[in-house]
């Protein structure tokens, strides 16, 4: 304020005193000018001129780029990727990831220009300008970046772009923050252009850039891959892709088609119709003779293989991607789809080329297929698969211990392997599947396996001798689900029917043939009700499948010895092993759990011809109680003492981690933890809130189903009923009572149970509080302890804390939970 105050006195002293001060002031901010205006005048025949899309002068001495436009308010795509990862699973930051797909286009304000992020999600398709104008200014767009313009020439505009590539454009320092890893940065002095992949073709611009973030490193994940992990380096890629034509014809979606979709507002829309528009995502795929039932095809859909990946791998992986042009083939088109060794020295990320990346990561993890679409009408422009090369190891792990292959030192049975490649065709097919534009379909499994865009467990048998049969353990082929699926997203109406004619009648022969599609919304959630939609399970019946696995279980664990390991290894890794072996029937427990309080259903539409829904009778519900039942029964959950005499401590260098189980022994396998894992996985999905609240509503609807009364009897009458057995399953069966009690504890306080409910898990605890205590021991102190547990919980609620189940080891990807096999709706 004093210098706005005092400056014209200021001015009038320095003129009248030292008039010659002003004037060299003046001849030096001149000067200075002039030497600003000299120095944008760039001497570009000195660069690296690399002419495409959008052309670009590279200056390497200084790290500079710069970017030629010469075309203005002109849509393209812009999509940014992780070319160079950081290879935690947990993070999931990996190498070849896919990010934001966006339609931009550059803007002109001043001396400025504007990358302007399209709106797309709110459109007007409308002769009326007004009326398109109304809503293009009603919804935000989004600047994304502002480049100063340093040079013109006639209409062309050159634009320092050097800070945009040095962006953190993937948000790796957000996911670091997100994950608790550490508070990260990018560090300008530590990043620069990848001159080997900044490349530029006519209808797409590729630049890549090395990009340092650096901070303070406070979590393990980070510091397990990071040599020093206050410095994370990565590589970032940017794409301008040229929009394509608009001879791409879109095509409805349909919750019954099984594909994921785009969607808009479109506010032109007479009030009668629905406002949002939904169209599928699926390639350009067009027939040479649109008449002939069988025809070849302008331009086939062909993945390229990432040549790092080893053989036997690579050959699997090609032959399984392969399957699918079985289900072009039924849908009408000839030799329309391959999988292929990619060329030496083709850039995978170039969005010309629908590709297959093997990924590396520090553990197992999720494989997931991605793709570039046409924000505008969901055409995929690339298909992206990323194939965790950990994950084929634990469906090795799973024949090993059940095989047992090592009774002659190292030389494992071959069918180990064969397990393994199975899987992994398996695996190629179904991440394909998602970058052709197929959502999951969990429901196939109980149909004869007839898609491969479900999540498999290994179908394993044994004979009435127990010996095992692997031979069928995967598919080896394309699922009829996936013929009628390929036939609606990408089939042609005959010449004398509509595309909407043909799609319901497509449909309508599916459903016919017996097929239905369930997707992750209703078969991934603990508290789900489809009995047949589930992940990683087998058979039409998920009890009747439980029981069969827990049969086979057992007969595995009596046999299970050293043979599961190679000589050489320290032995106490068998405990590695015997995790998969014991735990195999976890999501199959999960899977029979949601016949209780369940409801058979289809994504129904009016006039088709799908069931109705309904509740899953009450035999079926009976049947399924019974199953979970004696998934917790001490004979089932006990470790026999035969593998607890193979399992020393854990030695020195190969500590306790994610893969084993919990102890509360310090360094001795804990042989109640494995029998603990199972109860609280199986009385939390009996106990979970939804499935409770169903139980005991379905009852009310229907009195021939069970209601939550006999439910809780039912369980109580087996948990508690036995006498005290001698030995672990003594302890387990403690452990059981315990956890239930917990349970019960923990539903009548939950403010997502129904008052009845609440209410109904009071009574019940105060049922078991009034029962006789027998007198032997250790079950009366036992007893005891739970009542007098169970009283000062009625009494202070709010001071008793049930105990924390314990942490499960890994299951699927048969991993983490925090990213999936994924892909875009």
């Amino acid at each position: 304020m004093i210098g706005i105050r005092y400056r014209g006195l200021f001015d009038n002293l320095t003129s009248k005193y030292f008039p010659m001060k002003k004037t060299a002031t003046t001849i030096l901010l001149a000067l200075l000018s002039i030497l600003a205006i000299q120095a944008q005048n760039l001497d570009l025949s000195k660069m690296e001129k690399k002419e495409g899309f959008i052309d670009f002068y590279l200056e390497p001495d200084k790290g500079k780029i710069y970017l030629e436009i010469d075309q203005l308010e002109n849509e393209f795509l812009y999509v940014n990727s992780l070319t160079a990862g950081v290879g935690s699973n947990d993070l999931g930051l990996d190498r070849g990831q896919l990010g934001n797909t966006r339609i931009v286009e550059f803007r002109k304000t001043g001396n400025k220009l504007f990358l302007v992020h399209k709106n797309y999600d709110f459109r007007a398709y409308s002769d009326n300008s007004y009326e398109v104008k109304s809503v293009n200014d009603a919804f935000a767009e989004s600047v994304l970046w502002g480049f100063e313009i340093v040079q013109k020439d006639g209409d062309k505009l050159l634009v320092d772009a050097t800070n945009f590539y040095m962006q953190d454009a993937h948000g790796v320092a957000d996911r670091l923050s997100q994950a608790r890893q550490g508070t990260y940065r990018t560090d300008a002095s530590r990043s620069g252009l990848y001159e080997p992949t900044t490349k530029n073709f006519p209808q797409n611009t590729e630049v890549e850039a090395t990009i340092t973030l650096t901070g303070k490193a406070s979590g393990g994940m980070i510091r397990s891959v990071t040599p020093s992990p206050d410095a994370v380096t990565v590589r970032m890629r940017h794409s301008f892709i040229q929009l394509p034509d608009e001879n791409y014809e879109p095509r409805e979606f349909d919750p019954r088609a099984g594909y994921g979709s785009i969607s808009y507002m479109d506010f032109t829309t007479a009030i009668s119709d629905p406002i949002v528009k939904k169209f599928i995502s699926r390639h350009r795929l067009v027939k040479i003779n649109p008449g002939a039932e069988l025809s070849e095809v302008e331009e086939p859909i062909v993945y390229y293989l990432d040549r790092g990946t080893p053989e036997p791998v690579a050959s699997a992986l090609i032959e399984g991607g392969n399957w699918w042009n079985q289900a072009f083939e039924a849908a009408g088109f000839k030799d329309a789809f391959r999988v292929e060794l990619a060329p030496e020295g083709m850039d995978l990320m170039d969005v010309r080329y629908n590709v297959i990346q093997w990924v590396h990561r520090s553990t197992r993890g999720w494989s997931y297929g991605s793709s570039v679409r046409d924000p505008r009408t969901g055409e995929i422009l690339k298909g992206h698969v990323s194939l965790g090369s950990l994950r084929v190891r634990q469906d090795y792990l799973i024949a090993q211990g059940l095989l047992q292959p090592f009774e002659n030192g190292n030389e494992g049975d071959p069918k180990l392997l064969e397990l393994a490649l199975a899987r992994l065709r398996q695996l190629s097919a179904h991440e394909i599947g998602h970058t052709i534009g197929l959502a999951h379909s969990y429901a196939t499994s109980a149909n004869g396996r007839t898609s491969v865009m479900d999540y498999p467990y290994p179908v394993i048998t044994q004979s009435a001798d127990g010996e095992l049969d692997l031979s069928d353990s995967y598919d080896d082929k394309i699922g009829d689900w996936d013929k009628w699926a390929i036939k609606y997203g990408y089939g042609y109406p005959a010449e004398d029917e509509s595309e909407e004619e043909f799609l319901e009648k497509t449909l309508e022969q599916t459903y016919e043939a017996g097929h239905e599609f369930i997707t992750d919304s209703d078969s991934r959630d603990r508290s789900g009700v489809h009995p047949r939609s589930h992940l990683w399970d087998n058979g039409a019946s998920a009890p009747e499948e439980l029981n069969r696995m827990l049969a086979l279980r057992a007969n595995k664990l009596k046999s299970f010895g050293l043979n599961s390991i190679p000589d050489g290894t320290p032995e106490a890794l068998i405990e590695e092993v015997l995790v998969p072996l014991y735990m195999m029937h976890r999501y199959q427990v999960e899977a029979t759990s949601k016949l209780l309080g369940g409801m058979d259903f289809t994504y129904k539409v009016k006039g088709d011809n799908q069931s109705r829904h309904q509740w899953v009778s009450n035999a079926e519900q009976q049947k399924a109680l019974d199953a979970l039942l004696n998934t917790i029964s001490p004979e089932h959950l006990e470790v026999p003492a035969s593998i607890l005499a193979l399992i020393p401590p854990r030695p020195f260098g190969y500590g306790r981690n994610r893969e084993t189980f919990v102890s509360r022994m310090g360094p001795i396998f804990d042989p109640i933890a494995p029998a603990e894992s199972v109860v609280d996985l199986t009385l939390g999905l009996m106990m979970e809130t939804g499935r409770v609240n169903r139980i005991y509503l379905q009852k009310l609807q229907d009195s021939n189903l069970m209601g939550l009364e006999d439910y809780l009897q039912k369980v109580s009458d087996q948990l508690f009923a036995s006498n005290l057995e001698e030995g672990p399953q003594g302890e387990i069966k403690l452990m059981t009572e315990s956890k239930f009690v917990d349970g019960l504890i923990n539903l009548s306080k939950d403010s997502g149970a129904s008052q009845t409910v609440r209410a109904l898990a009071r009574f019940h605890l105060n049922q078991l509080k009034n029962q006789d205590v027998p007198s032997q021991q250790p079950l009366q102190a036992h007893r005891e302890y739970l009542m007098e547990k169970i009283e000062a919980y009625l009494s202070l609620p709010e001071e008793l804390t049930p105990q924390s189940p314990l942490k499960i080891p890994d299951g699927a990807p048969i991993g983490s939970d925090i990213m999936s096999c994924d892909y875009d709706y």
